[in-house]
């Protein structure tokens, strides 16, 4: 009863303060975002960021750069929030304020030349600058897909952020969908957005370096390259340097599945060469990305990941 009691509160208020985005000063309510972004400090976010940066780091920072690092974390993680509760506030100017938050770099012609071959496209990206945005401005500049989500039984903020989707154009497939959901996303020649930079353990995964240490990391994304014979295309949008304004979109060179190899060895050598190009994004931003969350937890010690297809009795790819 009490669970459900909570769900039912964040529901509300998460609606709540879709609408009220709309009308409240935008300094109202980016004071009110940082004061709440500011108090999580003492939270156990704060101590995971904390131990996240110590982990990745090590001696290459000292204590006063890692907690500079996590202020600038949590000011960042309320200018992601004031941003997604505009993405969800079903605004009539909505792309004429995506054209002026986020700049599209020219890079972007990898996507298009990728997508003209009729094949689909998958797009590999991270928690780092903000990936809503990505996707809202992939789709406000013509890209047609899906992306892949989490989607959990009655979780307001699961529903919230697939209803916030779907309310700039893009569709949400739950990570518990059958394989073949996927496929035609594809099949249709059109995109889709898988994030792939968290540690996972209801899907399918590998110990693969990251900072120097194993992590979990899911092996869908290889999976999926190998089965339609297609690259991963990395794609962030991210805040350019310190006091930008402007994000800025930006495509890296495609990867490769390597054929050459047997197919567990290409999986974890393209999840490898993934792995090493996010770390390059945060050690170039690491004020923008999502230290808060588990990516250490689960060492090989633990065991290999339990993969939702096994427990529904499903085979991926």
């Amino acid at each position: 009863m009490a669970k459900l009691f909570r769900r039912k509160l964040r529901s509300a208020l998460l609606k709540t303060a879709s609408r009220s985005a709309v009308y409240l000063p935008r300094p109202l309510l980016r004071a009110g975002l940082r004061s709440s972004a500011w108090l999580s400090r003492f939270s156990v976010l704060e101590a995971r960021t904390l131990a996240n940066l110590e982990l990745a780091y090590g001696e290459e920072l000292d204590a006063n750069e890692r907690k500079a690092i996590a202020a600038g974390t949590r000011k960042h993680l309320a200018r992601l929030a004031e941003e997604w509760l505009v993405l969800s506030s079903r605004r009539k100017d909505l792309n004429s304020w995506l054209a002026d938050r986020v700049e599209v770099d020219p890079s972007v012609r990898l996507l298009q030349e990728q997508q003209d071959k009729g094949r689909g496209v998958i797009v590999a990206t991270g928690h780092i600058g903000n990936w809503e945005l990505l996707a809202a401005t992939l789709k406000r500049i013509g890209f047609e897909g899906a992306v892949v989500g989490m989607a959990k039984h009655r979780d307001p903020s699961a529903d919230w952020l697939i209803e916030m989707r779907r309310n700039y154009g893009v569709a949400t497939i739950s990570q518990r969908a059958n394989p073949r959901e996927l496929m035609r996303v594809l099949q249709k020649g059109e995109l889709l957005g898988v994030l792939c930079d968290l540690e996972v353990r209801r899907l399918a995964g590998e110990h693969i370096p990251f900072f120097g240490r194993p992590a979990l990391t899911m092996t869908a994304p290889a999976a999926l390259a190998r089965a339609r014979k297609l690259p991963l295309i990395p794609v962030r949008c991210v805040l350019p340097h310190p006091g930008a304004e402007r994000y800025r979109l930006l495509v890296d060179e495609p990867l490769h599945f390597n054929e050459k190899l047997s197919r567990k060895a290409a999986t974890t050598d393209l999840m490898a060469r993934l792995n090493q190009l996010f770390e390059r994004w945060i050690r170039e931003s690491p004020t923008q990305w999502a230290w808060h969350q588990h990516r250490w937890r689960w060492g090989p010690e633990a065991g290999q990941a339990v993969p939702l297809a096994a427990r529904d009795g499903q085979h991926f790819l």
